[in-house]
Order: C-alpha cells, then sequence, then structure tokens
C-alpha cells in the first residue's frame, strides 16, 4: 500500500497528468484525496500491526483493542472504495482522459512553446502521440507533433489502457486487504477474549512445567 501511494503521488505518468490539469479541473482534487487516502490507510495498517504485536508480547488488552480498531477501519474504508471502483468503473479513466484532451486542443488552437512542451511531454510519458480518433485535428500541427512517431499508438487507447492496468492492480490490492483484515479482525477479538479471560484466572504470565 505504502509502495502503490508513492507511485500514484510521485510515478512520472500522474505527475505529468496533474502538471497539465487547471485548478478546477477535477483530476487535482482526485490526485490529492488517492495520495491521501493512502497514507491514511498505510498508517492504520502499520499502527495495527505494531498494537497487535505489542498487545500479543505483553499481553495488553488495550493494545490489542488498539489493533482491532485499527484493522476495524481499514477494513471499512477498503470495502466503500472497492464498492466506488465498482460503481464508477471508468470514471479515473475519464478525468485523465478529459486533461489530456484539454492539453491536446489548448496546444493545437494556441501554438506556445509551453503547451506544446506540456503536450510532448504527456506524449513521451505515455509513449503515444496525438489522437487516433475522429476527434483529432489531424492539421500539420499534428503531422508536425507526431513527425517520426508514426509506430506510436493514439494517446486515448494509450492513457485509457494505462489506467485500467493500474485500476486492476488497485482493485486486487483492496480485495487483498479485505481478505486480510477480515482475519486480521478475527485474530485480534480472539487475542482479546483469550487475555482477558486469562487474567480473571490469574494465570498471566505463569507456567508450570510437569516432570515426565
Amino acid at each position: 500500500m505504502g509502495t502503490l501511494t508513492i507511485l500514484t503521488r510521485f510515478g512520472d505518468h500522474f505527475v505529468i497528468i496533474h502538471s497539465v490539469s487547471p485548478e478546477n479541473d477535477p483530476y487535482g482534487p482526485m490526485y490529492h484525496w488517492a495520495f491521501s487516502l493512502g497514507i491514511f490507510l498505510t498508517s492504520m495498517l502499520t499502527l495495527g500491526v505494531v498494537l497487535s504485536t505489542l498487545g500479543v508480547v505483553r499481553e495488553a488488552k488495550g493494545l490489542m483493542a488498539g489493533g482491532f480498531v485499527s484493522f476495524t477501519l481499514v477494513f471499512f474504508v477498503a470495502v466503500q472504495v472497492t464498492f466506488w471502483r465498482y460503481r464508477e468503473p471508468s470514471k479515473v479513466e475519464n478525468i485523465m482522459l478529459d486533461a489530456y484532451d484539454l492539453a491536446y486542443e489548448q496546444a493545437m488552437r494556441n501554438v506556445s512553446d509551453v503547451r506544446w512542451e506540456r503536450l510532448v511531454a504527456i506524449h513521451d510519458t505515455f509513449g503515444c502521440c496525438g489522437k487516433s480518433s475522429p476527434l483529432s485535428w489531424f492539421g500539420q500541427e499534428e503531422k508536425d507533433l507526431c513527425r517520426g512517431d508514426q509506430q506510436r499508438q493514439g494517446c486515448l487507447q494509450e492513457i485509457g489502457s494505462f489506467v485500467r492496468e493500474r485500476l486492476s492492480l488497485v482493485t486486487l490490492l483492496f480485495i487483498i486487504i479485505l481478505a486480510f483484515m477480515g482475519y486480521g479482525m478475527f485474530l485480534t477479538s480472539f487475542l482479546w477474549l483469550t487475555i482477558h479471560y486469562g487474567r480473571n484466572l490469574d494465570r498471566k504470565g505463569r507456567y508450570t512445567l510437569t516432570t515426565q
């Protein structure tokens, strides 16, 4: 989860789209929301593991309860994200394609050095060039832009393929998280009960060796 969060925040593909999207574009809030969510889940997972481990070592109910709460929070957040993913399966892809469309149209309508360089940077990052769709300008500007890159796929197809691949990985990761969090919640609750009733029987830390 931590690795995925870092790649989402600092990965070239996501950074370049964020750099060309305007302030009022929905990609910006989604970009920051994904990073914040990743940091939260990573922190809660780490906290849950640390608390539950210390709870076992010290036989402390409070620490074990803290681990259970951390795993529960991660579980319910993962359920909401998975539900949103299946409810809006193409939302992320559409937002990224809209950001590219805007950068493409701005570069084609007003050929300035800054906008042109941003569009070229997107093409180099995704390994694509122009639009392979009826919405493409197919003018002299695009011919100059894609000169020598005839073998490259259109950016609409390339960006869409990239987003679908990454989202498939995210979906698989959240399914694994749900399974492990369910197991973690069961295990921490079982250990809490074990510690609790062990204290009631005044057997905490006492062991007896029997002779054969």
